[in-house]
């Protein structure tokens, strides 16, 4: 499996690997609000610890994953309200 690669290590629990919300923006290039959004909706897996939201890698892989099927259902939705 690949790490995500930037120069956030995560917080290291044994073989487990937890990324915050600071992380994640900042390897995402994408806006704090924007992960808590997405954590807050359930789109994006997570465990929030004493007002922290924590997530795992598997949980960054299931949400793209995942994200690619949104994206193809979108489209569909989008191409058959045009029609």
């Amino acid at each position: 499996m690949t790490r995500l690669r930037a120069s956030v290590n995560g917080v290291k629990l044994g073989n487990l690997t937890l990324y915050t919300v600071e992380d994640l923006s900042k390897v995402l290039g994408v806006q704090i609000s924007t992960i808590r959004a997405l954590l807050r909706s359930g789109k994006l897996k997570g465990r929030k610890i004493a007002k922290r939201w924590y997530v795992t890698e598997d949980n960054i892989r299931t949400f793209f994953a995942e994200a690619d099927t949104y994206s193809e259902d979108e489209t569909t939705e989008t191409a058959e309200a045009d029609s």
